[in-house]
């Protein structure tokens, strides 16, 4: 790595040997992580969500956890330090996953995991409060009898997080469980306070024990913890009478919502002259901007990423745009796209297993108001290759006063399921004749 940065000094200064010797002895390299400062839990946040919950879903996620790389304490305790619960596995899968899909889910989801502190090393020890919304409460407000804001919710004392170094992973006990009830013979316990009452007590006989650890992939930019819990006695002493109960673990993903990035600080100089910091570029690539008057606003839409499922994308807010250029005069008839070609249903012959879209339109009048209006109503239905049919996407199109437009089939012979169809193949069907945007 120095003598990378000595090269790139040379560059900019000059060569001279007792210059560079000395440079070479008190160059300080600083390596920050950071965060750009974008808006937390954007688009593209959830579409790496997804991708995280579909490749662990159907994983045995003891192996996930155990091939998971550590966090670091800078990391785990950036900015405000809040993560925030958005994907559940349990061991047992019958009891059931989830993951959230879009900011609302997020934000009506009050339980909170705050780390704090001052990081000692890599991985140093830091604090965790916990906050976690009464139950009963939550209940109030999915019966529309309390809003949001006005859902208690209950702070727990701050406990240490350390670093044990045989897993490779940040753990801490949360002795903050309640008892609500009994399934099979097995007690259940919760974090969330069943209600305000001081019956509800925190169970003394047992603790959750949290074992945290990070998400890397090569297409995942956000920061996601993979967190196995265990309701485990107490008393140390006993913890080591009898295993677990399969199902008694559970594995939560957290995530702070933000997106990393990396820059570089060079510093250099001799010990009684100034220091002169050479700013890497990647801090630029990154996102950052010096000059405030070159700042843009982010485009109101946004082409999705090629390999983002197209059902996935049409989960979210999305339009679709008819090319002026290709459908000015061919609106208001039936058209087929295959191969990025555009022909009328008479002519058309796509190759046998193609893709194709077929456009059917409404009135041409009405059909006509795709290209002027900004604004249109969009049902989408989706159809999995069974003995009868081919895997199929449907979109309806209607006015915002209930005009119905058109509506777009795309069939898909090849495709066991529709969920599988990302964008990529879609483009590589419709080419540049119809396009889909979707907010960031």
């Amino acid at each position: 790595m120095c003598h990378r940065v000595l090269s790139r000094i040379k560059n900019i200064f000059g060569y001279n040997a007792a210059v560079m010797r000395v440079l070479f002895l008190i160059l300080t390299l600083f390596v920050t992580v950071g965060f750009p400062q974008t808006e937390k839990y954007d688009r593209k946040f959830f579409v790496q969500l997804r991708g995280v919950f579909g490749r662990f879903r159907d994983s045995d996620l003891q192996r996930v956890f155990d091939t998971a790389h550590p966090i670091q304490c800078s990391e785990l305790a950036s900015g405000d330090g809040e993560w925030r619960t958005v994907a559940f596995f349990n061991e047992k899968r019958e009891l059931g996953d989830w993951y959230r899909r879009n900011f609302d889910e997020v934000k009506n989801d009050l339980a909170v995991f705050i780390f704090k502190g001052v990081c000692r090393g890599e991985h140093g020890p830091v604090q965790l409060t916990t906050k976690f919304p009464v139950t009963e409460s939550i209940e109030a407000y999915n019966q529309n009898r309390i809003r949001l804001e006005e859902i208690p919710v209950n702070v727990n004392p701050a406990v240490r997080v350390t670093f044990d170094s045989q897993i490779q992973a940040y753990i801490f006990d949360l002795p903050y469980l309640f008892l609500v009830g009994e399934r099979d013979g097995e007690r259940l316990y919760s974090l969330d306070p069943p209600a305000l009452v001081d019956r509800y007590k925190y169970a003394t006989d047992v603790v959750d024990r949290w074992d945290c650890k990070s998400v890397t992939a090569d297409n995942v930019t956000y920061q996601f913890l993979i967190c196995r819990t265990t309701t485990l006695p107490r008393n140390p002493a006993e913890r080591g009478q009898s295993r677990p109960a399969f199902g008694a673990s559970a594995y939560f993903i957290l995530s702070d919502g933000k997106e990393a990035s990396s820059s570089v600080k060079l510093s250099f100089g001799d010990s009684d002259g100034p220091r002169h910091p050479v700013e890497d570029a990647s801090g630029l690539a990154a996102g950052k901007i010096d000059n405030p008057h070159d700042s843009q606003s982010p485009p109101a839409w946004e082409v999705p990423d090629s390999d983002e499922k197209i059902l996935d994308v049409m989960r979210d807010e999305f339009r679709i745009r008819f090319s002026p250029q290709s459908w000015t005069t061919r609106i208001g008839s039936a058209q087929v796209l295959s191969a990025k070609r555009l022909s009328s249903l008479e002519s058309a012959r796509p190759a046998e297993g193609a893709d194709y879209c077929i456009w059917l339109p409404a009135a041409p009048a009405a059909a006509g108001r795709v290209l002027t209006e900004d604004t249109v109503a969009y049902v989408v239905n989706a159809h999995n290759q069974d003995a009868q049919s081919s895997s199929s996407i449907v979109v309806t199109m209607n006015s915002t006063d209930g005009v119905h437009l058109g509506t777009l089939q795309c069939i898909f012979p090849r495709a066991l399921s529709a969920a599988n169809i990302d964008f990529r193949r879609w483009l590589l069907t419709v080419g540049e004749h119809l396009s889909i945007e979707v907010k960031p």
